[in-house]
């Protein structure tokens, strides 16, 4: 059967299997590993998928998603034990990307059919399947190739505009970059605030509402929007782990901690010597400022934060732990030891809880447990057998709604000898208790959000909550503990966010406040374009002016923050990403027709917010993305 070479249009496709499939006789295990050796003929990265389906055959349980190189024979490994989905992302291992898990959890011995396929691309893609098989442990992962990326970085093949030609025409570039005198703006604050509007000052960023429009107030009481990207730093770092036959001659002025290599680094350092780091700095200020950005977002370099004096927002490290988990990252959130773990935790804050230039925090970003639509947590707590704390409260619960047991078992249709007996756990639940346990996840969810959040404000009680920047509220219960939160943040990787806005504002009743979102093309020496795409630069232009546009003309939308500053690594990030989603590539070079189009929309913001213009219709057309 193999190998064997499948084509599939740009929607893409699958190929599917019986379980045992070229595997007969063998009884597919927790502990054994689908082994598929594969090339990605095509010249952009594509995303392998893994659908699996469950005993009706028909409804797809779940798929996992895999990033593959163009021309590069890759072994990819999928752990049965997968399927679980105890875990939303995998490791690398050599020559694959980055690995997401999604859909619904289910029990690998109940799997009746998989398909190999790859998602949707922007072309028609072709793959060789050289082989596939099960592995009763996990296999070694053999790479043959030659450098994919020059000296500076750079994808090998081909040409585009804005290609570093050598080493010597870089440095040249970046000294005449550091030498450029910063523009001189006006009508902003000492803070970024537009001088427009002005409400009553507070010393610190503040919420304030007028005619049903919601604003952040900067510490002199200036209206401010808050714009700007995530993730300023020197970044760039590339987990080059099992993947040196990729990278080339590596220099010791880009190597970091072990296994991972920043040619960004690299070429600073070649330039300026030992003062790289200040020069990236005041070149990095200097742009920020020329962009129209008046906020340093998450996961940005504390130092140069401290040296910028721009308003920034902070996200906290370490979400509590407990002993015992329910699902993926969700806590024991009932145990006392979570209390403990949360007031350890808050203690980050504190050198910070003083700081004007803090707009606010965010508790935590994308929960793993937060991606299964409907995640019934409480259910999930009173089967399992594990020691959690949580279970014993749960059925206090029930004890306090039912009154006695015999009642419950009457509404759940069970024979259930006591509430002791539910507090034991390993009980299979009915049907008939899905209302109970959807209102006791929303009371697991409250707590979650509870708990970590009165710690914070005990440390720092000047600034600003601004949520879990969730991925999406996969269902309304997500909204639970909101009353705790300054303002309820997302995600929103939206070519039009205005809908989005609207859905969540329905939901929670509150300003809101957009972590992330980009627009990726795969024009310019990148192969993954990020989670929204379009053809060119051009067209990112275009799509980031429409995308805050439409956020500054909703009354509840406070801002919205850009991933990332830089583009990734073409060889992955430290989990395999590699999108084309930067305002710089990887030579520290701006894409200008994008940095442009920021400036003027970022300008532009708190006009149409005042209703001094509208906000504009001009919006590229989407293409089908590539990530993973």
């Amino acid at each position: 059967m193999f190998p064997k070479e499948y084509s599939f249009p740009a929607s893409g496709g699958d190929i599917e299997f019986e379980k045992n499939d070229a595997m007969p006789d063998k009884r597919v295990s927790d502990s054994d590993y689908i082994v598929m050796d594969v090339t990605n003929l095509g010249d952009l990265c594509v995303s392998v998928l893994w659908k699996f389906w469950d005993t009706d055959g028909v409804t797809e349980a779940e798929s996992i998603k895999m990033g593959l190189l163009p021309h590069l024979r890759t072994r990819l490994a999928l752990p049965v034990s997968a399927v679980r989905g105890e875990k939303l992302f995998l490791g690398r291992t050599s020559g694959k990307l980055k690995t997401v898990v999604q859909g619904r959890p289910v029990d690998p011995a109940a799997v009746v059919k998989f398909a190999v396929g790859v998602d949707r691309g922007p072309k028609p893609m072709k793959i060789v399947i050289h082989n596939l098989y099960i592995s009763p442990n996990a296999p070694d992962f053999p790479l043959e190739g030659k450098p994919l990326v020059d000296g500076l970085g750079q994808r090998l093949r081909g040409d585009w505009s804005g290609k570093a030609a050598s080493r010597g025409e870089l440095c040249a570039y970046l000294r005449a970059e550091y030498e450029k005198q910063p523009s001189v703006g006006g009508g902003l604050s000492k803070f970024g605030g537009s001088l427009k509007k002005r409400f009553s000052p507070t010393g610190f960023f503040a919420l304030r509402e007028e005619n049903g429009v919601y604003w952040l107030a900067d510490p002199e009481g200036y209206a401010f929007f808050s714009v700007g990207p995530d993730c300023v730093g020197v970044d760039g770092e590339c987990n080059i782990n099992g993947i040196a036959p990729l990278c080339g001659e590596l220099e010791d002025c880009g190597r970091l901690r072990d296994g991972f290599y920043s040619w960004t680094k690299a070429n600073l350092v070649r330039t300026f010597g030992d003062n790289w780091y200040e020069a990236w700095t005041k070149i990095t200020l200097r742009r920020l400022r020329e962009w129209g950005c008046n906020t340093v977002a998450c996961w940005s370099d504390p130092r140069f934060i401290k040296a910028a004096k721009m308003p920034y927002v902070h996200i906290l490290h370490g979400f509590p732990r407990t002993d015992g988990f329910v699902f993926r990252d969700f806590p024991d959130v009932f145990d006392p030891a979570y209390a403990k773990a949360s007031r350890r935790w808050a203690e980050q804050l504190a050198p910070l809880a003083d700081d004007p230039y803090m707009i606010g925090y965010f508790m935590s970003n994308e929960p793993n447990w937060a991606f299964v639509n409907d995640l019934d947590a409480a259910k999930m707590a009173l089967e399992s057998r594990a020691p959690l704390k949580s279970r014993a409260r749960l059925a206090e619960l029930l004890a306090e709604k039912y009154g006695d047991i015999a009642a419950l078992n009457a509404a759940w249709g069970t024979d259930i000898a006591s509430f002791a007996d539910i507090a034991a756990g390993g009980l299979k639940l009915p049907e008939a208790s899905a209302a109970d346990t959807a209102e006791l996840t929303e009371r697991m969810i409250r707590e979650f959000v509870r708990v970590p959040a009165l710690a914070l404000r005990e440390i720092d009680p000047n600034h600003l909550n601004l949520g879990m920047r969730y991925a999406w509220l996969s269902s309304p219960a997500l909204a639970a503990g909101k009353e705790f939160f300054d303002v309820f943040s997302f995600n929103c990787y939206r070519h039009d966010p205005y809908p989005s806005i609207e859905r969540m504002v329905e939901m929670v009743k509150m300003p809101v406040m957009i972590g992330e979102f980009h627009f990726g093309a795969a024009d310019r020496g990148l192969d993954a374009t990020g989670i929204q795409a379009v053809a060119t630069q051009e067209d990112r232009a275009r799509a980031y002016r429409y995308y805050i546009h439409r956020c500054a003309s909703h009354p509840m939308c406070l801002g919205a923050h850009y991933f990332n500053y830089n583009d990734q690594p073409y060889l992955g990030r430290f989990d395999g990403e590699n999108y084309q989603i930067g305002l710089v590539d990887v030579c520290n070079r701006p894409y200008p027709e994008f940095t442009s189009a920021m400036a003027r929309a970022n300008s532009e913001a708190v006009d149409i917010r005042l209703g001094l213009m509208p906000p504009t219709d001009d919006a590229p057309e989407p293409v089908e993305s590539i990530f993973y």
